[in-house]
């Protein structure tokens, strides 16, 4: 499912220019308009009072291929912001639903079949949950490491234990990190700190990684943890849900990767 609102929501805002955030504001206040209208871009660029550019340099930090692309994402936006779901338990079934289907989009395979090739070739592996809200699927993916005998431990964010970690690691060691965020400069400095170790790491969080994580990380995750297809202010969907699709998916290629 294709959501305009859904990669913006992977997106820091404070990542985002000045101009950039002004074209935001404008498309998200006149979503709607746009895609009646069909609105090209160089209508968007006069009303929004910007340039081509900037337009060009949103939709690349939110990976969305070209103006076409975001014109088809932004049309089903639209359309689920007009759905009239009745106002019952179904609500909270929509947005699991919805949010698992955003991350299906997502969710690159390609980087899943080389997070199994990391994990096979590494001695040791550390799943560190940021934020107390991970400690589950964390300790999850944990748990299903050691029950294929692989040597693993689990962490929290605990500065003094992550950092004796790093400075016992060995070559191809792998650090497995979970985070709602992308832009911890503590997680940043972490991450270079074991790749000067010769360590692997890889990140998973539920926003786009500062350019510091993205450098010095082995590989990179983006999910997405806000629901953006139900208006509802009562459909609390917990933010651990897409980490815990994430480790079925990575545990479903990992079995079937094992079986070939």
């Amino acid at each position: 499912m294709r959501s305009f609102l859904a990669k913006l929501s992977t997106i820091e805002e404070n990542n985002l220019t000045t101009r950039e955030l002004i074209i935001v504001d404008y498309i998200k206040t006149n979503s709607k308009q746009i895609v009646e209208e069909n609105i090209k871009i160089d209508e968007l660029a006069r009303r929004a009072k910007t340039g081509f550019s900037a337009i060009y340099n949103l939709l690349k930090k939110m990976n969305i291929d070209g103006y076409r692309d975001f014109m088809i994402c932004l049309a089903n936006d639209v359309e689920h912001a007009e759905l009239n779901i009745a106002k019952n338990d179904e609500n909270v079934a929509n947005g699991y639903i919805n949010l698992i289907k955003q991350n299906y989009t997502l969710i690159k395979k390609a980087n899943l079949v080389k997070t199994i090739n990391l994990i096979n070739s590494s001695p040791r592996i550390v799943v560190c949950y940021w934020e107390a809200v991970l400690r589950g699927p964390a300790m999850d993916l944990s748990n299903f490491f050691y029950n294929q005998g692989l040597n693993v431990t689990l962490l929290d964010s605990d500065w003094d234990s992550i950092n004796n970690r790093i400075k016992n690691t060995q070559t191809n060691d792998l650090y497995i990190f979970v985070t709602k965020y992308g832009t911890s400069t503590h997680l940043a400095k972490v991450i270079e700190a074991i790749k000067k170790q010769k360590g692997k790491s890889i990140f998973i969080s539920g926003k786009v990684p500062s350019k510091d994580v993205e450098l010095n990380a082995s590989l990179v995750h983006t999910l997405i943890v806000d629901g953006v297809e139900i208006n509802d202010d009562n459909v609390l969907i917990s933010k651990s849900l897409p980490f815990h699709y994430f480790n079925d998916l990575l545990i479903y290629h990992y079995l079937n990767s094992e079986k070939k």
